[in-house]
């Protein structure tokens, strides 16, 4: 297995500081709600374990698919994407159906890296003050190469 980039792991990290933010705010509703037991600890846990897990397991499949060719990379997406989405299926219904999770927790907890992925992306954008250029008619040499990728990955 080759190494892990660093952007991953460095996106990761970022990813699971928001996921600790949003799930001490969702254990703070709880609480203010009267609530809270162990179960709702638990469930947060399973959740965002789940949800930063699933991050950078496709982080490391689209490392892993940019350095293959065309139909294979493809092919190493559609891998990533139906296993990882097993196993949050797996999550939901162990969420769902084992007591000591609860469900309501597990299953909001799923949530919150693509919360931190979002607020990530606005608070870079507002911070560069520019939008991310995704066109293939970029003249950046190094965006040229993955755009042209991309196009032929959504070709086939």
């Amino acid at each position: 297995m080759s190494k892990v980039d660093s952007t991953i792991k460095a996106e990761t990290k970022n990813i699971a500081i928001a996921v600790l933010i949003l799930s001490a705010l969702l254990e703070a509703v709880y609480l203010i709600l009267g609530l809270w037991n162990y179960t709702v600890l638990l469930g947060n846990l399973l959740g965002g374990a789940a949800g930063i897990l699933n991050f950078f397991l496709m982080g490391l499949g689209l490392q892993s698919a940019l350095k293959k060719d065309a139909k294979d990379a493809k092919t190493t997406a559609k891998f990533s994407y139906t296993y990882r989405y097993i196993i949050l299926g797996v999550v939901i219904v162990i969420g769902i159906f084992v007591p000591i999770f609860d469900m309501v927790a597990t299953i909001a907890s799923l949530f919150f890296s693509s919360l931190g992925v979002y607020v990530r992306f606005f608070v870079t954008k507002r911070n560069n003050n520019v939008a991310p250029s995704i066109t293939s008619d970029s003249s950046d040499e190094t965006t040229e190469g993955t755009d042209n990728m991309t196009k032929e990955v959504s070709e086939e």
